[in-house]
């Protein structure tokens, strides 16, 4: 007797909300040809994996996406969030469907905090208290969301980074503290060189969530251009660098929506190193699209996108436009519009002319401008037909300019 893909895919979903596992995987075996593994997953290691056939995995995919509201047929990932109740556990199942000659589904678990009664008791973190399996070492730093900590962890020895959600943003938004989890799950979904890597997360005795990230040691890119433009050469490294990590986002269907000099971290001086951080504001493609404008607009005002503006939800090519942005001000010293006015700034981003790039450190490599001029098109259609499709410019710059004696220059 066939198994019954609507059963499957319920088994699927409540066994992994009951097993506290955090990703499920459905995708073709890599070893036995004509059959597909379902495989739960928690902190990378795979609880338990069960092998199904080709047919069966497929059909379990598109009840899925049925359930999901996702269209199989769609040629990019896409990805709706489901909530589900297994047994006493509640949580919001982000499924990504991801075409190709055989179709794959990947499931992000985010348990649901449940409702404390009565007021919450905030006492803030100090040096040597523990969190889980960590103790507080030190203060970092405090953004708009959460306050940052160096910890160590009590059995491995080992620093990490712990950012706790800040107790006045609870208080002002209820919704804050599944956002905040939102941003863990979603870094830790993209497994990256080049991308900040999140290794755990859990609750403060409080209620509040936080999450525990590799802890880097190096400047923000802002801090970097501050000092003023930068060498072509560090310009095209830190390029091709930030281009790849957003790559491997958009693959697993993350729009990081809020690509700024802030959230790249640069490390070491030869090689360069980049980590693209804080995916506070990131979104999964195909989630969140509406028909009213929001009455708030969320992003860095020197390099959000047009369509976010007009109320639009971001995509990979509002992430072009957001790095593009970057790349001008790394060469010419500021970003492309600025004023002190937020409205005549948003409106400069939706109709103003795009400044002509040039760098006070003389002539630019061949076509560099112009994958910045492409990457800053208002309409979306405009620019790049994706974030591969400005690796290969820059791939391009890279070659041409080496053929043409470019690159001793570029090293000087």
């Amino acid at each position: 007797m066939l198994a019954d893909p609507l059963r499957v895919a319920d088994v699927a979903l409540a066994a992994a909300v009951r097993a506290n596992a955090d990703s499920v995987f459905i995708e073709p075996d890599g070893v036995s040809e004509g059959q597909y593994l379902i495989t739960l997953e928690r902190a990378s290691v795979a609880l338990t994996s069960t092998s199904i056939d080709a047919p069966l995995g497929e059909a379990v995919i598109a009840r899925l996406a049925y359930l999901a509201d996702l269209d199989l047929a769609a040629p990019h990932a896409s990805s709706g969030v489901l909530s589900v109740r297994s047994g006493k556990r509640d949580a919001e199942v982000v499924i990504t469907i991801r075409p190709g000659t055989n179709l794959r589904a990947d499931l992000m678990i985010m348990p649901k905090a449940r409702p404390r009664s009565g007021p919450i008791s905030v006492v803030e973190p100090r040096a040597n208290d523990l969190i889980g399996h960590y103790k507080i070492k030190e203060f970092l730093g405090e953004g708009g969301m959460g306050t940052v900590y160096e910890v160590e962890h009590v059995a491995l020895g080992r620093s990490y980074a712990l950012k706790v959600l800040r107790a006045r943003v609870v208080e002002r938004d209820e919704t804050a503290a599944d956002r905040f989890l939102r941003e863990a799950r979603t870094a830790a979904r993209v497994r990256h060189p080049n991308i900040v890597d999140v290794f755990d997360f859990g609750h403060m005795p409080d209620g509040r969530p936080y999450f525990v990230m590799e802890l880097l040691e190096g400047e923000s890119l802002a801090d970097r251009v501050e000092r003023g433009a930068l060498q072509p050469a560090e310009v095209v490294s830190i390029a091709r660098q930030t281009a790849t990590a957003l790559a491997a986002a958009h693959e697993r269907g993350v729009i990081h929506a809020d690509v700024t000099p802030s959230n790249i971290l640069v490390m070491g001086s030869d090689p360069l190193h980049v980590k693209l951080v804080d995916f506070g504001l990131a979104q999964l493609t195909g989630e969140g699209i509406t028909d009213e404008v929001p009455e708030f607009v969320l992003g860095t005002p020197a390099y959000i996108s047009p369509e976010q503006l007009r109320g639009l939800p971001p995509t990979d090519r509002s992430d072009q436009y957001g790095l593009g942005a970057v790349l001008y001000e790394m060469l010419v010293g500021k970003p492309p519009y600025a004023h002190k006015d937020l409205r005549t700034l948003c409106m400069m981003h939706i109709s103003a002319p795009i400044p002509p790039v040039e760098s006070p450190h003389g002539p630019l490599p061949p076509k560099l401008a112009d994958v910045i001029t492409t990457c800053l098109q208002k309409t979306p259609q405009a620019r790049f037909p994706g974030m591969r499709a400005l690796l290969a410019a820059l791939d391009e710059i890279e070659r041409v300019t080496d053929r043409r004696g470019w690159r001793r220059w570029l090293s000087s």
